[in-house]
């Protein structure tokens, strides 16, 4: 299977350095992304942000695949990468990201976090629950109730992996959201842009399961919210050292990335 992933520019520049930007938006999410944080960073360098292939899980690869289909885009432009970024989930393929350079150039990015996370089945099960909000206006009350009681049964099945539990949410989704985009009238070609949104989206939960950021995370400056279910703030009664450096912050986890003092922070991580 051949992975094809693209870098969106968020800020371009003549500099020679590039700074690499991990999260999913394509959603339409609540949360800030990063375009909000990158917009107020002054630091020379030209940002790019990450767009994942459309692969749905359970097809076969796994997440040294999906990364290495990362690198190749990065490697081609010629530009050495300063700093690598991620938030939540994102945090994981940064870590990735950072050794597979570190490798590629010879010397390791920075890396910075923004409420890093790891995968799990619970954040899967939150996080596609959002889908409903999203399509709202097209799902009824059995298209609801279908996938709820897949989500919430296949969450119970003992041993069930992350990329597992997605698989099952994935094909479930296909059948309720066939029917409601036929009942919705949509046409093919945008139902086909819906589900490799959304099959890009599980994909991104998904493969990171398949990776370990921890040791890589030590070298790490993480940005922390404060919010006390995201990022670092739920494991801060573990004792475990998760990163080098944390800086906290009183925005919350939805906000963090259009702060302004954040950005003056990360515009001083980058000056390093």
């Amino acid at each position: 299977m051949t992975l094809v992933t693209t870098w969106t520019t968020l800020k371009a520049s003549n500099s020679a350095e590039l700074v690499l930007c991990v999260d999913f938006t394509e959603t339409g999410r609540a949360e800030a992304g990063f375009p909000e944080l990158v917009a107020n960073i002054d630091y020379d360098a030209t940002f790019w942000h990450v767009r994942p292939p459309a692969v749905a899980p359970g097809c076969g690869i796994d997440g040294a695949a999906y990364v290495r289909s990362w690198v190749e885009p990065i490697k081609e432009s010629g530009r050495k990468v300063h700093a690598v970024m991620g938030y939540c989930v994102g945090a994981v393929y940064a870590a990735e990201l950072v050794d597979r350079l570190a490798e590629l150039q010879g010397s390791a990015p920075e890396l910075i976090l923004f409420d890093p996370e790891p995968t799990s089945l619970e954040n899967v099960y939150f996080q596609f629950g959002k889908v409903f909000g999203i399509l709202s206006s097209i799902l009824n009350e059995e298209d609801v109730a279908q996938l709820r009681e897949t989500m919430d049964t296949m969450l119970q099945v003992e041993g069930i992996t992350v990329e597992g539990y997605a698989a099952h949410l994935y094909a479930t989704f296909r059948e309720v959201g066939h029917r409601a985009f036929e009942r919705a009238g949509f046409d093919p070609e945008y139902s086909e842009e819906m589900w490799e949104t959304f099959s890009a989206f599980l994909a991104f939960l998904t493969y990171a399961d398949h990776l370990d950021p921890w040791e890589g995370w030590l070298r790490a400056t993480a940005v922390s919210s404060s919010n006390p279910r995201n990022g670092l703030n739920r494991l801060r009664d573990s004792g475990r050292t998760v990163v080098a450096e944390e800086l906290r912050f009183e925005e919350g986890h939805d906000v963090l990335l259009t702060s302004d003092e954040v950005a003056r922070a990360v515009t001083k991580l980058l000056e390093r």
